[in-house]
């Protein structure tokens, strides 16, 4: 019985995660969003923990977006960004700034780094909304960077919520 009990639980904190994405939408139990287009050479893949994520073959570039609703996101932008970039050593800010998305406040970065000692370009725009953290994010190889940034910034300023817990109160 206490097995069942355990596969249970289980079960139900598989479906808290639970996403699904159509198109430009992501839909998961307490929140909705789209991004902006998806260019047809971006390839869907599966990474865990992200919404979604895409391969960018012709750029060896990779796309992500990922929500969390947890109250131990309620930290300064600053600090959420830096959590992205664990793993990644020898970092140097190149762009460092917030800028508004989706009606809030959004801290933008790219940055120069190295994982497991290869080279790479990060850009990630991170925002709070609603109770929720949603973060965005680009990474390639520096001298393919630049040239498939611009898909990559299309895509985020398609970025809007549809439905968060805050907005379902209300």
């Amino acid at each position: 019985m206490r097995g069942l009990g355990v596969l249970g639980l289980a079960l139900l904190a598989g479906c808290a995660r639970a996403v699904t994405v159509e198109g430009t939408t992501v839909s998961a139990r307490q929140v909705a969003y789209a991004f902006g287009p998806i260019p047809a050479a971006w390839e869907r893949v599966r990474v865990p923990d992200d919404d979604a994520a895409w391969l960018d073959p012709p750029h060896g570039a990779v796309v992500h977006v990922d929500h969390t609703c947890e109250r131990s996101q309620d930290a300064p932008l600053q600090a959420l960004v830096q959590h992205l970039l664990i793993g990644f050593t020898d970092r140097h800010m190149v762009t460092e700034e917030d800028l508004p998305l989706d009606g809030r406040t959004a801290r933008h970065v790219v940055v120069r780094a190295r994982l497991d000692g290869v080279a790479r370009m990060l850009e990630f725009f991170v925002l709070k909304k609603d109770g929720c953290v949603f973060d965005l994010g680009y990474a390639a190889p520096p001298e393919r960077f630049e040239d498939g940034r611009g898909a990559f910034q299309a895509f985020v300023r398609g970025f809007r919520t549809t439905r968060t817990p805050l907005s379902d109160a209300r």
